[in-house]
């Protein structure tokens, strides 16, 4: 974070951040994070403390990655806590963002995350002339018109994401216009 100019724990001190650690707990660490990381319930009750703790305005809430949960629950039980999880943070006016990797898990469960969520946007690496590319895919947008079209984007130290975007005159161009 601090590589890209931002220092989180401005923000903690004004009570806007707060980190739910739920992976530490899995390597030993115990100091500031959730003891029982797979335990869904003690998770959903932690996340409600800090949303108290943030005063319930406008939340963003980031589950990175899905991964664990579904690897060490019942997908029933996941599916069930990815609900709630999104209830409270909506009834908060605030937002949940979750990654989940394509392919580690089965795709209706895939599906069912996707159908939870108010916006899909997909990462890809793609081999090209003998070099990786960053692509960026925007897939569903909740109440916006959307146009899926993959976007190459690169990131640069000290700036962050830098979209490769194509020259405004293709974008400007109205389809069945001929010049």
């Amino acid at each position: 974070m601090n590589e890209f100019g931002w220092d989180p724990r401005k923000y903690q001190l004004m009570n806007k951040l707060e980190i739910m650690d739920c992976y530490s707990a899995t390597a030993g660490v115990t100091e500031g994070v959730v003891p029982q990381p797979y335990d869904l319930t003690n998770v959903s009750i932690y996340l409600t403390t800090l949303m108290e703790k943030l005063g319930y305005r406008q939340v963003t809430i980031l589950l990175d990655s899905l991964m664990p949960i579904f690897s060490e629950t019942e997908s029933k039980h996941a599916i069930s806590f990815i609900q709630s999880v999104a209830a409270k943070v909506k009834k908060a006016g605030g937002k949940l963002i979750v990654t989940l990797s394509t392919g580690s898990v089965h795709p209706e469960l895939f599906r069912k995350v996707e159908s939870l969520v108010d916006g899909v946007v997909e990462l890809r690496m793609v081999e090209e002339n003998q070099m990786l590319h960053r692509y960026l895919l925007v897939r569903k947008m909740d109440r916006r018109q959307i146009i899926p079209r993959l976007v190459r984007f690169d990131i640069v130290g000290g700036r962050g994401i830098q979209l490769k975007l194509p020259r405004l005159g293709f974008l400007l161009r109205k389809p069945g216009v001929t010049q």
